[in-house]
């Protein structure tokens, strides 16, 4: 899967593919666990572009279905598609339904984010926080969302969220978090984020579940956790918890056993380990062949974006598709951003109001 470089026009709306936003990214080595696969995106000659580090942003609420973004650094910054700021404090935490860009020495008030954490009263104080990303079904039902003010417009669809992983009660996604904080733990330790990444597509139960770029290595080690845990591990919890049966393993292939001898016969040691280790490279490159058959299906998708906002030559919209759906940036014609996830993950899109 290479993915070559498309010029985009900057319209209100241009067809595309999903590999145009991946521009001259190149896959990794595929990480495997469970029913989770990462194939990383490495990017090698693929453009990139400095749009600031979303955790050194200053973030508040200035009230309910506001969040502020302070950008201290030199340059615009890129406030990720879907990110959910969850805090220790008591606060009520709230989430972007879209991308949004913050010109240097800049203030942004975003009238049109919402709460997800309905018991829970307060705004949030300056400062830098911890940061998240919404689940995937979270995430499409955010996208549904008419751009106006609403702080409560996610409610419904956080309530069926946690409902489906058995925590009946209000729209509080912290307390999915909390409760299967140990689960979600496993999945910051279990893959790993690896040199020159700057994305990833994410596969779950065989299918794509979500394609990210980000706009250089260093702003996408600070996307790996909130994407990694609060998106996808969240997402792999609730499935387990829900006891969803896969539906398709195409791509995990199963260890064959090695056999030593042309007969059957047992060799020594030495001769069972040299097996065992061409039966791991065997199956390693198979299952990489399965999960770069999958990703390339999805770079050839048909979507179709649209420019919403510009800064400093940076531009952000939004992207829609019959599988996917998120944001994407563009530093002049070029795509240097991508966030996707996949639709009808779950049966839970908030009703726009």
């Amino acid at each position: 899967m290479r993915n070559p470089l498309k010029r985009f026009q900057r319209a209100a709306a241009e067809s595309a593919t999903v590999g145009d936003l991946l521009s001259g990214a190149s896959p990794g080595r595929v990480q495997s666990v469970g029913r989770m696969q990462v194939l990383p995106l490495l990017a090698r000659d693929a453009p990139t572009a400095e749009l600031g580090d979303p955790a050194q942003l200053v973030i508040a609420t200035g009230d309910y279905g506001t969040l502020s973004f302070r950008n201290d650094g030199g340059g615009p910054a890129l406030v990720p598609s879907h990110l959910a700021v969850m805090v220790s404090q008591a606060a009520q935490d709230h989430a972007m339904p879209r991308a949004t860009l913050v010109a240097a020495g800049a203030e942004l008030s975003y009238r049109f984010a919402m709460c997800i954490q309905q018991s829970q009263g307060g705004l949030i104080s300056s400062g830098s926080h911890r940061l998240a990303v919404l689940p995937p079904a979270l995430r499409e039902a955010a996208s549904l969302l008419p751009a106006k003010p609403g702080y409560d417009r996610l409610w419904p669809a956080v309530s069926r969220f946690k409902a489906s992983a058995g925590l009946p009660g209000s729209a509080d996604l912290v307390r999915f978090m909390k409760h299967f904080a140990t689960e979600l733990d496993r999945f910051t330790a279990e893959f790993e984020c690896v040199e020159d990444q700057i994305g990833a597509v994410v596969l779950m139960d065989g299918a794509v579940v979500g394609v990210e770029r980000a706009p250089s290595h260093a702003y996408w080690r600070s996307m790996w956790e909130p994407l990694i845990r609060f998106c996808y591990g969240a997402e792999a919890v609730r499935r387990g918890v829900a006891g969803d049966s896969p539906a398709n393993l195409s791509t995990r292939v199963p260890l064959t056993r090695p056999v030593a001898g042309g007969d059957g016969a047992g060799g020594d040691g030495a001769d069972v380990l040299a097996l065992l280790a061409d039966a791991v490279r065997d199956a390693d490159a198979r299952e990489q062949r399965a999960v770069e058959t999958v990703a390339g299906v999805t770079a050839d998708e048909s979507v179709v974006v649209g420019v919403d906002e510009a800064i400093d030559g940076i531009a952000v919209g939004t992207v829609v598709g019959d599988g996917l759906m998120g944001a994407y940036a563009l530093d002049g014609d070029t795509p240097v951003y991508a966030s996707l996830t996949a639709r009808n993950t779950l049966e839970l899109s908030a009703t726009p109001a």
